[in-house]
């Protein structure tokens, strides 16, 4: 006969993952906006880029990038003083506003895309990519694939310096 104690064990045993993975959610370090915040901030005088990470719930990189890469405090830092960074779900099924353009949900079968991502991603959609989009809503360029933290800060302040080089002489033509 089993005992009670080795049920309560066996229980206890089966359900520990849940309320050790359940309490390990930390605070996000950047401080992340929706689609929508972010273009009013723009729409209200805010002149930096959208830094766009455009994810899935099933996509095992996008989760490392959350966990590695968006979670190292300088990488954070420099995402909040640089970008106004944004968290978008590209299967997300809600219809989204921006800059002044709806994005409908478009169902393939099993799956499906907003269709804001496609638009975002220059209609090559891969994932994880983060996008830099500019105040008229126009992708400056898209940069795919999981990085870790001590690739992805020097390798996105670079990029930005050039864009920013490049924005700088769009400005500035007559």
């Amino acid at each position: 006969m089993i005992s009670s104690a080795y049920c309560r064990f066996k229980i206890l045993f089966l359900l520990a993952p849940f309320f050790l993975f359940s309490q390990q959610k930390t605070e996000d370090l950047v401080q992340w906006k929706t689609i929508q915040q972010a273009d009013s901030l723009q729409q209200a005088g805010d002149k930096r880029l959208l830094y766009v990470d455009v994810y899935t719930d099933w996509c095992g990189p996008c989760k490392m990038m959350d966990k590695d890469t968006f979670r190292n405090q300088k990488v954070a830092d420099y995402l909040n003083e640089n970008f106004i960074p944004v968290k978008f779900n590209a299967e997300t099924k809600e219809t989204v506003a921006f800059k002044g353009r709806i994005h409908k949900y478009i169902d393939s079968g099993r799956s499906g895309i907003n269709a804001l991502s496609f638009f975002l991603l220059n209609g090559s959609v891969r994932y994880p990519s983060g996008a830099l989009v500019d105040t008229y809503g126009n992708t400056i360029i898209v940069i795919a694939g999981y990085f870790e933290p001590q690739t992805f800060l020097p390798g996105i302040a670079e990029v930005k310096e050039q864009v920013q080089k490049f924005l700088n002489a769009r400005e500035n033509q007559p």
